[in-house]
């Protein structure tokens, strides 16, 4: 019997506090897919992620929310990233 993870999976996803754009695709057999739309040189490349469990997608969300936190960290800081 397969759970109704979909509540779940919309609820970790309110937690992204990134400038990346992130779209649910769809939840099917308890198996969350997200895309990503990301722009490299004018041309939209999207970017397929899949999750098997809700703690999976929530360890990317934390780690997609420390990697935007390091980003403006860096840019308020008086220390360039690199010269």
């Amino acid at each position: 019997m397969a759970l109704n993870l979909e509540p779940i999976y919309k609820e970790i996803f309110t937690k992204f506090e990134t400038r990346k754009k992130f779209v649910i695709k769809n939840v099917e057999k308890n198996t969350l897919t997200v895309e990503q739309d990301e722009e490299i040189c004018g041309q939209k490349e999207p970017r397929i992620f899949e999750f098997k469990s809700p703690k999976e997608f929530e360890e990317f969300v934390r780690q997609e929310n420390r990697f935007e936190l390091d980003i403006v960290s860096q840019l308020q800081g008086n220390q360039m990233p690199y010269r």
